[in-house]
Formats: structure tokens, sequence, C-alpha cells
């Protein structure tokens, strides 16, 4: 049996974060399905804070106001095509991206990944899971204490303690800490994948590339 660590740089408000996970998850079921000896392997995943401060303010704002303004050097055409795109490509993964909602900080809700990864590791991926869901496709707003208590209690986490954690600002400074030297480390932006702290899959690749680093990592070559 070898144990296959992933750490993932990502922000919960990336569209190919999203898609990089649903992408992750395939390469891992792949592979534990046809690597001789892969169902035997065990994959420890641990979720990695990145901001991408799309409102730096301190109040949520309209997603179309924020999503207008990012836009604003391409033609409606562009916008149109790429829309689409990725559209097509979240579909293919299972994923139904919604537009509306709104905007805000990411601190948060990565401080309740934070605590979700002193637990098992199913309530971590169950809560990484929500909160993608909750913001692209429900359109909640993450930024929300309400709305990220009723996620984390959803996910497995104890109710009290996460409602102590939010309201007391813990390991606020631990997450901002990572998050700063992950904005240093990562130039080409997130989502970053770190197979066995070695191979580095960037953006939402196609499971082949998780592929050939998992077999690296069984073969020894890491």
């Amino acid at each position: 049996m070898v144990v296959i660590d992933v750490e993932v740089i990502s922000d919960v408000v990336c569209v190919w974060c999203y898609i990089g996970k649903r992408t992750l998850e395939k390469a891992i079921s792949l592979y534990q399905k046809t690597y001789p000896g892969g169902k035997e392997d065990v994959f420890s995943v641990m979720w990695r804070p990145y901001y991408l401060n799309y409102n730096p303010s301190a109040q949520s704002v309209d997603e179309a106001e924020l999503r207008e303004k990012k836009l604003s050097g391409f033609t409606p055409e562009q916008v149109a095509a790429m829309t689409k795109r990725v559209n097509q490509i979240a579909l293919s993964v299972g994923i139904n991206f919604k537009s509306g909602g709104k905007v805000g900080s990411t601190r948060d809700a990565h401080r309740v990944i934070h605590l979700s990864q002193t637990k098992s590791p199913d309530i971590q991926n169950a809560l990484v899971e929500k909160l993608f869901e909750a913001y692209h496709e429900l359109k909640q707003d993450i930024s929300s204490r309400d709305v990220l208590s009723e996620i984390a209690i959803d996910a497995g986490l104890d109710e009290a303690e996460v409602d102590e954690w939010l309201s007391s600002g813990l390991a606020g400074d631990v997450v901002d800490d990572e998050a700063f030297k992950n904005r240093k480390m990562v130039t080409l932006g997130v989502p970053r994948f770190i197979i066995q702290g070695v191979h580095l899959v960037d953006g939402a690749q196609d499971p082949q590339e998780f592929l050939e680093a998992f077999m690296k990592v069984k073969e020894g070559k890491s």
C-alpha cells in the first residue's frame, strides 16, 4: 500500500478550482480501478488557502457587478464564448454553474476548512464540496457566518464548535500566513495540485496529468 499525498491550493470562489476538484476525484477513481494494486493505495488530500480577493471590501457585493468590471476589456461575444466553454467543461464533470449571488471575503470559509482538517478526511472533503456547491451552484453568500455555519454543520462539524470558531477568529492568522505564502509561490494562478510534495499540476487539467503523477509515486520515482 502506498499513501499518496495531494495538497490543493485553491479558493472557494475559483471556477477552475471546483472543476479541478472533480477532475482530481475522477483521476483518483480511475487510478484505483485500473492501475495494478491501485485499489489498495490511500489518497490523503489537504486543501490549502489562497485569496483571489475578487472583492476586497468588507461587504459582499453582487457577482454581476464584479464580473462586469473583471471582463470590461472583452467584447460581449468574447465573454459569451468564454462562459459557454467554462459551462461545457463544468457540465462534463457534473457541475451546473449559475450566475448571480454575492461575492465577499473567503477568509472565514478557509478558517472553517482549517477546522475541518482536525477532524476526519471525510468531513474535510464534504465541507469543501459543499462550499464549492453553495457558492457556484446554489449562489449562497459564503462570506456570511450564518451560511458557513449551516454548511459546516451539514458536513458533519459540531454546531457549538463551529459557532465558537467563527465568532472567535481562531486560526485567522494561520490561514492568512499560509494564503500569503501560497500567493507568492503560485505564479500561474489556482488551482495548484502538489502531489507527494514534488509533482505539480497547475489548473484544472485532464485526469491523465494526475494519473501520470500518481504512477510516478507508486513506482517510487518521487
